[in-house]
């Protein structure tokens, strides 16, 4: 279950322009407008009538999630603090800029079966082609991420956009084996349209490239065998598959991102609807190491590829009268994932995931304050991982359903607080899990899959918390104080009979400080 939307929590802070009609609208005047913030950043240009104010924000945070429900590559206990500023900024009346930095410090608490970056938290299973030892132990991570955009206006009707994303990410396992992780991400997007009176269609392009680097640093040779299974370096080459990896202490991952699409959108005083269509392919390469032990990005030291093709369509209505807003998204993906093994030439796996999610956002407001808002969410999955080679075949159906609700408590021009309360569940629709040993070793069967399959298996529901106080500093700057809490516990009691479930729920916290100037 998704942490972020603890944190999009929706509530009226102080805008120096109430969100009517025909004034421009100072996103932070409600978490619903971070929402369309997020759509500006996925196609500038089809924002570019819109009318937002200049704003910067600058936010510090800390959340805690102890996890005692989860699949079984995730950490138990996971803390984070982090730092972000963003802004808009408004040129003239042809260029609008937009930027962001973010930082986060994660360290995590007991997770095993897993040597990589990823976690099985917010996704059904790991890629493939990854390293494990059964061993539970600590983590620390940092991330960097700096964005960049703008749209600008050329001439009659034409306007170009682009955007450019950086990401570096370092992990640090802090016990035998201890891999080091060093990552770097940067991709861009390049935008063209054109505008005819209410009408504006538009095409995209973009390119993005990912490297990985997993060093070993600390592996005790003496210990990395069979004989001592809870540290032995294991190889997953699929879904349950393994097999015997030579490289195991150094080795690198290369992914190259290819996208683009089309969209249009349609506007006027009070509506707003825009629909877009966008087709990406990951090419994912693991390369091992030459005779010297080094490993480097050549084509022959290729060993194994992941290929991730993602259709997605997403369509947005929104509303925006003088005393409400009703905004409205659908988003509809089709996602598959091939490995692709280099020596044996041929497939072992492949993932499909059918996704699903509406939102709906509905603001009622008097003047600055807010009478009454409603935000209701929901994803439909329909996902499946196959070996091909006939091992395992597990498929998962299932709706998350999100649920909140606020309002203004205590008003006054300088001073407010706003309260929210909701609900997040989850619930299978139809499930299945068919597995067949290939050999006598069953260790990712018997702590990973069996595991994460009971976890998917079973419904989960759990309320939620958010206050917010808000402190007007000067004309143009604000302050916000928040904090927010959830618990999610299951609905049956097999989950607890059928693995090591201690019978806790899930516990999430965060709280933080934002400046708004």
């Amino acid at each position: 279950m998704k942490f972020k939307s603890l944190y999009i929590i929706s509530s009226l802070s102080f805008g120096y322009v109430s969100a009517q009609l025909n004034d421009s609208i100072f996103i932070p005047t409600n978490q619903v407008y971070y929402q369309q913030l997020n759509k500006i950043w996925e196609n500038p240009i089809q924002f570019s009538n819109q009318k937002f104010s200049d704003f910067t924000e600058t936010n510090l945070n800390a959340s805690v999630k102890n996890l005692n429900m989860k699949r079984a590559q995730t950490a138990e206990e996971i803390n984070e603090f982090g730092f972000t500023t963003q802004g808009i900024f408004n040129i003239s009346d042809k260029l609008r800029l937009m930027g962001s930095f973010d930082y986060q410090f994660i360290t995590e608490k007991g997770m095993g079966y897993n040597l990589t970056n990823e976690r099985t938290e917010d996704q059904f299973v790991l890629y493939p082609n990854y390293l494990f030892v059964p061993k539970k132990a600590n983590w620390e991570t940092q991330n960097y991420r700096v964005k960049g955009g703008l749209s600008y206006k050329i001439w009659r009707g034409l306007e170009l956009g682009a955007t450019v994303d950086y990401r570096n990410q370092s992990s640090y396992r802090k016990s035998d084996p201890r891999p080091d992780i060093s990552t770097a991400d940067y991709s861009g997007k390049i935008f063209g349209g054109y505008r005819y009176r209410n009408h504006h269609v538009s095409v995209f392009g973009g390119l993005g490239r990912k490297s990985e680097t997993y060093d070993l640093i600390a592996v005790n040779e003496a210990v990395n065998a069979p004989a001592n299974p809870d540290y032995f370096v294991r190889f997953s080459n699929g879904y349950g598959r393994l097999i015997y990896f030579p490289s195991y202490s150094d080795y690198s991952y290369r992914t190259i991102d290819k996208n683009f699409g089309a969209g249009y959108s349609f506007e006027n005083q009070k509506n707003f609807f825009n629909i877009s269509f966008s087709y990406s392919k990951k090419m994912q390469e693991l390369f091992e190491k030459d005779q010297s032990s080094n490993t480097y990005f050549e084509e022959s030291l290729g060993k194994m590829k992941y290929r991730l093709v993602n259709y997605k369509t997403d369509a947005n209505y929104w509303y925006k009268g003088n005393e409400m807003d009703f905004m409205t998204n659908v988003n509809f993906q089709s996602i598959t994932g091939d490995n692709y093994n280099n020596e044996e030439f041929g497939q072992n796996y492949r993932m499909t995931l059918d996704k699903i999610a509406f939102t709906q956002n509905f603001l009622l407001r008097e003047g600055k304050k807010i009478k009454f808002g409603a935000t209701l969410e929901g994803v439909y999955n329909d996902f499946s991982a196959i070996d091909l080679l006939g091992i395992t075949y597990k498929y998962v159906k299932s709706l998350n359903v999100n649920i909140k609700v606020n309002k203004d408590i205590f008003y006054r021009d300088t001073q407010k607080i706003n309260l929210e309360v909701g609900a997040m569940s989850y619930f299978p629709v139809n499930e299945s899990l068919q597995y067949t040993p290939a050999s006598s070793n069953t260790l990712l069967y018997d702590h990973v899959i069996k595991n994460d399959y009971e976890f998917d298996r079973t419904s989960k529901m759990g309320p939620q918390l958010g206050l917010q106080f808000y402190q007007k500093v000067s004309p143009k700057t604000s302050l916000k104080i928040f904090t927010n809490f959830a618990t999610l516990f299951p609905l049956s009691k097999e989950l607890k009979q059928n693995t090591d479930y201690n019978g806790n729920p899930n516990l999430y916290f965060n709280a933080g400080i934002s400046l708004f100037y």
